[in-house]
């Protein structure tokens, strides 16, 4: 039998090792450098946790980097819900009929259909301007026996100097009614008899109210410039990390102002984007109360920086500065009883996003109301295994070493060169005497 040599049996069993360590060391959660430990009640069904500002500021923007696990280790699917005011309006085919003239009123009736299904808001045009109209609106399944549900609404429209004010809109109790019914009763200001109903509209009108997550921003000194050669004063709110942030709410102590103002992205000072302005205002005598300053947009940022213009008047003292955004909400699915915490991986934005299917699904399994869990503090994750750097990032001298190597092999080519020429040349010129 022949043996190996050993020199080969001896890389063979190093190279065994080194597979061996990668393998132990790439487990599957060896990608995230911290968790969090999320304690729900280990019931199945529908859960919800919101996610903490720590996990937001070191992790990717759209939170694609998230990863739940179970106690077996197991991937958990879940879904991002952020929570917007949000507001959703459906219009029902209708016929309106019955179009009548009572005193002072004018009776409309629409009927929306044998198959109707939710509804709670009337909208009513009228001709004219400039008037405040009354209007009770009435729900019945056969035109003939009718309910008040709504006995005091409004609905008005002014006009001054080019621009108006309107409003024709009049919500009610939710209802499925087939048939509505509205009576608008003249201005006794404005109208000489009963107004003409120009139109009746009938809507599902969801609002739906968001949820913030808010935190306290500390207050720096401020900085005295001047904007466009007015005297101003500018803070620059440092968040700590990348966060998203929706508006500011202030807290000032001076009893009247009425100062501009305007809100920049500081994360690069050479190139500040500004993304809200207008006026802070508060009169003498009024309850000092906060003032929010909402943003054109969502924004992802660590620096922002206010700038107030004062003219000849001082500085406004900032007592207090808070910073909010629409809260982001980790919904998942339990399909068997946990006896141990989920642990929530976080913190590689190189990480893809997991696009689970449960996602796409979420708004109809939000029908269901989520029991509401909590998350423990943030833990490092001892599996950890960083991306390798790059090769010149790992060995930077090495760059230093090939360059001095390079530079002597050229210095001893160009010398060697210089030595063969150096023998050449006289050679040649005895051979050139004894010619002649």
């Amino acid at each position: 039998m022949t043996k190996l040599p050993k020199s080969k049996v001896v890389g063979a069993a190093l190279l065994l090792l080194l597979i061996a360590f990668v393998v132990v060391a790439q487990t599957p959660l060896s990608s995230w450098p911290f968790y969090v430990d999320v304690n729900t009640t280990g019931s199945t069904g529908l859960h919800q946790v919101t996610v903490p500002l720590e996990v937001m500021g070191k992790g990717r923007d759209d939170l694609g980097d998230l990863r739940l696990v179970d106690g077996d280790n197991h991937e958990t699917p879940y879904g991002i819900r952020i929570r917007k005011d949000t507001s959703e309006e459906r219009e029902f085919g209708a016929q309106v009929f019955n179009e009548v003239t009572v005193g002072p009123s004018t009776e409309a009736t629409v009927d929306l259909g044998p198959s109707v299904t939710e509804h709670n808001e009337v909208q009513v045009q009228t001709a004219g301007t400039d008037f405040r109209r009354r209007v009770v609106v009435e729900g019945s399944d056969s035109s003939s026996q009718w309910r008040t549900l709504n006995s005091d609404g409004v609905i008005f429209r002014f006009q001054a100097n080019g621009s108006g004010v309107e409003s024709n809109a009049i919500s009610y109790p939710t209802s499925r009614y087939r048939y509505v019914r509205v009576r608008v009763s003249r201005d006794e200001l404005s109208d000489d008899g009963a107004p003409d109903i120009v139109g009746v509209s009938v809507k599902m009108s969801v609002h739906e109210e968001g949820r913030l997550t808010t935190w306290d921003v500390l207050v720096p000194s401020y900085e005295l410039n001047r904007n466009q050669g007015a005297h101003s004063a500018s803070w620059t709110l440092d968040f700590g990390s990348r966060l998203p942030c929706d508006r500011l709410t202030l807290n000032i102590a001076d009893e009247s102002f009425y100062r501009p103002f305007e809100v920049e992205v500081a994360d690069d000072p050479q190139t500040p984007r500004l993304i809200a302005n207008g006026y802070l205002t508060r009169r003498a005598g009024e309850e000092p109360k906060p003032i929010t300053i909402r943003f054109n947009q969502e924004e992802h940022v660590q620096k922002l920086r206010l700038r107030i213009i004062d003219y000849a008047n001082q500085t406004l003292t900032i007592q207090g500065i808070k910073a909010s955004a629409p809260a982001r909400e980790l919904v998942f699915q339990l399909n068997k009883q946990q006896s141990a915490p989920l642990r929530l991986f976080f913190g590689n934005p190189k990480i893809g996003e997991p696009h689970y299917d449960f996602e796409r699904e979420l708004s109809e399994k939000l029908k269901v109301t989520p029991a509401e869990d909590s998350v423990g503090d943030v833990v490092k994750n001892l599996a950890y295994v960083p991306e390798p750097l790059p090769f010149t990032e790992r060995l930077p001298w090495l760059i230093y070493l090939v360059l001095a190597g390079s530079s002597l092999a050229l210095a001893w080519i160009l010398l060697s060169l210089a030595r063969t020429t150096l023998r050449t040349t006289p050679k040649e010129t005895n051979e050139a005497s004894g010619t002649n």
